[in-house]
């Protein structure tokens, strides 16, 4: 956010998928997106990538990283979550945009 500003009506940011297994603070990452997205919807777009899948958590470590610093509960709810995040986005009609990863 210091090179292009934080996300705004004006400046908005689409991340595209993979938020999770990249290090000890993937819970703190994907957080911190959702919340963003509540405060400002028209601010940031996720899309889903690989990496929020529940085979793919197991293997990387977001499994293990949520259960120890919560539990079962949080790390089913995080399923639940990425259930919901949509598999493309399209800027201004233009330009498809979707995780290369996907199966």
């Amino acid at each position: 956010f210091a090179i292009n500003g934080f996300p705004s009506a004006s400046n908005p940011y689409l991340f595209n998928g993979d938020f999770v297994d990249r290090g000890s603070f993937s819970v703190e990452v994907i957080l911190t997106f959702l919340l963003l997205k509540m405060a400002c919807p028209e601010c940031i777009y996720l899309t889903r990538g690989n990496h929020e899948t529940k085979n793919m958590n197991r293997i990387y470590g977001f499994e293990g990283e949520v259960k120890a610093k919560y539990d079962d509960k949080i790390f089913d709810l995080f399923l639940e979550v990425f259930c919901q995040i949509p598999l493309a986005a399209v800027i201004e009609k233009k330009v498809f945009v979707t995780h290369g990863g996907l199966p």
